[in-house]
């Protein structure tokens, strides 16, 4: 979400990239909406200074009175100007940065008092439509947590469609799974200079609404917080910025000291010029307003050892509240606990309604009477889950990601669930590794959404699964592939 001018070498640079056919590049609105390609200057649209972003200004004191109420100054260490913000909220300082900030100093950032940062995880070609990962979004992510800088992340958009939203969508979440996300999955929804793919598609205000609302209705049912990123005249005049507020918050863009924008919003990126020690160029800089802390703690379910700000915070509410888990006692959910065969097996036998189940010496580590006694034997008559060749379950062992597959897979099966879904692992570096009777499994888990990798590269079959991976595994499943299964 920056303006950048480049120098005439490197555009000469980008005009030589946009000539060489490494590739051909999809027709605007017939690409294909998940297709992912390397990284490429003359797609960013960040970089060059012509985009249409937010370089709009103007103040209406009576506007922000309405929202607001009554305002206090602030002045912004950032660009040494006064602006108006709320008296009776809380005000955070933070900032957004994409590979044009180049190498950032995060400790240095933090303590310029930054308190949050956006990153951009990656953009929407302006003219291909393919998607394309910022160069710079892993290194900024684990340089903004080694400093202890809470984060968000932020997707250029220019979907044409809901199903080009939903794959923006499902591309930051694909690429957020291993950082801890405490701010929201944003949508940047901007045009670019009047000939970028948004621009000509003369799209009506109610579907970029709808592809707005499709981007964060995507993230909210993965369990992370959306946003919406706009200008002031987008959000006035291009979408119902009303119905979008109703699911998930604005961020506002308009530089001014005192916006005339009169809608809700709960970010305000109030210039794109601010100086920040440890960074080396112009930075973006905005203001959070809340009425709480910077990042709410809260326990989840009465849990001590699960807080909001948590990334799988959402997935052990909806499994706890769907009465698919419990805790290790009444206060603790030990989300960082190995899962043990048992309890898989537990999980499946709370979701169908804990049957009746008639004791038998199925297993010789399976006495009568355990907690898991009734799961295991049900799961075994039912051919969900299948004990050793020695005649044990394995009731102390853990259970593999490839074994979770396996057993989604068999349950999907038994339920008549259509599994006939398949992906190609062969991306992965350690598909290899996958058990000769996993693999059709993990193709299926990966291709419904069920699983995915460890990284971009790796899958880990054969290690071990966290309570909490498995909590946010079964929401995957039960909002996904498996939502039929859900009794109304």
């Amino acid at each position: 979400m920056k303006k950048r001018l480049l120098s005439l070498l490197l555009a000469v640079g980008c005009l030589s990239v946009s000539l060489t056919p490494a590739f051909a590049a999809p027709q605007v609105g017939t690409s294909d909406p998940d297709l992912v390609l390397p990284y490429s200057e003359a797609e960013d649209p960040l970089a060059d200074g012509n985009h249409l972003r937010s370089a709009q200004s103007g103040s209406d004191s009576g506007i922000f009175d309405k929202i607001f109420g009554e305002k206090i100054s602030r002045v912004s260490n950032f660009t040494d100007k006064t602006y108006d913000v709320p008296s009776d909220i809380n005000v955070y300082d933070g900032i957004d940065v994409s590979k044009w900030e180049d190498t950032i100093n995060w400790t240095r950032v933090k303590q310029d008092g930054v308190d949050f940062a956006f990153i951009r995880v990656g953009y929407r070609g302006t003219s291909s439509g393919a998607l394309y990962e910022d160069p710079m979004f892993h290194t900024y992510m684990e340089g903004a947590a080694e400093a202890g800088i809470p984060v968000g992340v932020y997707v250029y958009s220019q979907a044409l469609t809901q199903e080009e939203a939903v794959a923006e969508a499902e591309f930051a979440l694909e690429r957020v799974k291993n950082y801890n996300v405490q701010f929201p999955i944003v949508m940047d929804y901007e045009y670019y200079t009047g000939s970028g793919r948004l621009d000509t598609a003369n799209l009506s205000r109610t579907q970029k609404t709808q592809n707005v609302l499709a981007f964060c209705n995507t993230i909210l049912n993965a369990g992370y917080q959306p946003m919406m990123y706009a200008n002031k005249s987008f959000l006035s005049d291009d979408v119902y910025a009303d119905e979008i507020s109703e699911v998930s918050p604005v961020w506002l863009a308009h530089y001014t000291t005192n916006t005339s924008y009169s809608g809700s919003y709960d970010y305000w990126q109030y210039s794109e010029s601010g100086r920040v020690d440890g960074i080396n160029t112009d930075v973006d800089c905005n203001f959070y307003f809340t009425e709480g802390s910077l990042i709410p703690e809260s326990l989840v379910c009465g849990f001590k050892d699960v807080l909001s700000s948590k990334w799988y915070a959402d997935a052990v509410s909806y499994a706890f509240n769907a009465g698919l888990m419990t805790g290790t006692s009444n206060t603790t959910f030990d989300p960082n606990k190995a899962l043990t065969r048992p309890m898989m097996a537990q999980i499946l036998y709370n979701f169908c309604g804990c049957p009746s189940v008639t004791y038998s010496k199925t297993y010789t580590d399976v006495p009568a009477g355990a907690w898991y006694t009734n799961a295991v034997l049900w799961a075994a008559q039912n051919n969900i889950m299948s004990g050793y060749g020695n005649g044990t379950f394995g009731v102390k062992d853990t259970i593999s990601r490839e074994q979770i597959a396996t057993v989604l897979y068999n349950f999907s099966r038994q339920q008549k669930l259509n599994t006939s879904a398949r992906a190609n692992l062969s991306t992965y570096t350690d598909a290899s590794s996958i058990s000769s009777y996993a693999v059709t499994p993990m193709q299926w888990a990966v291709a419904s959404k069920v699983l995915s990798g460890r990284s971009a590269t790796t899958l880990a079959p054969r290690s071990n699964t966290t309570r909490a991976e498995c909590a946010q595994l079964f929401k995957n499943y039960l909002t996904g592939v498996g939502a039929s299964l859900i009794k109304s």
